[in-house]
């Protein structure tokens, strides 16, 4: 390992921490695939209630993963392993990512590799404002989902009414809606939440 960063709300001013609040950390490894193979490293932390572990993704040429881990004393930590390129990747950019402009913190820096890192301006993932055409397309969805909802229950079919009113209706339409309502609120300066990420990181999972 070369360099260690953390991540999201730990790492953010003023965010609300509480006892639950887990830890995410970024490993900069010089090779993922052997952190990726053993997981034995994980117990330096402490024993190991449970873990999983995300599959190799590759991303412009190189492969990075990641292992949430929850540990038996009730600490948890969402690893992030990364090669040394990817970091280097983003030291060049011109912007940082979400990710890191939501805030970052490094803990450790073998190899003075993070010093051309740009300074977070803490606005990573929040939305911006949606074009009109998104906009008609998510309300004209809602609801002509509604008509589907109610053709299923008609045929007492639950399980497809519910599913389109809650993964449909409510997470894809109305959520979206409903935060575009509070950032209209609040001059789109707020995170919607955990649960909220832009259409390409959706895309993506």
């Amino acid at each position: 390992m070369r360099v260690l960063l953390l991540t999201s709300s730990r790492a953010i001013p003023h965010a609300p921490v509480d006892v639950f609040s887990d830890y995410d950390v970024i490993l900069v490894v010089r090779d993922v695939h052997s952190f990726y193979k053993d997981p034995s490293w994980l117990e330096a932390f402490g024993r190991v209630l449970v873990w999983y572990r995300d599959p190799l993704i590759s991303e412009g040429g190189l492969e990075r993963s990641a292992f949430v881990t929850q540990y038996e004393n009730g600490l948890k930590i969402d690893f992030s392993l990364w090669p040394l390129e990817l970091l280097a990747r983003i030291v060049n950019e011109p912007h940082l990512p979400d990710e890191f402009d939501a805030g970052y913190r490094v803990l450790l820096d073998k190899d003075s590799l993070t010093g051309g890192l740009k300074t977070p301006a803490y606005r990573g993932y929040i939305p911006t404002p949606p074009a009109a055409s998104e906009y008609l397309e998510t309300v004209q969805s809602f609801f002509l989902d509604a008509t589907y909802v109610a053709k299923y229950l008609w045929r007492d079919d639950l399980m497809a009414a519910k599913y389109l009113l809650d993964c449909c209706m409510k997470q894809e339409s109305l959520r979206p809606m409903l935060e575009w309502h509070a950032e209209i609120n609040h001059h789109w300066s707020v995170k919607p939440g955990p649960l909220w990420a832009p259409a390409e990181a959706l895309a993506a999972r």
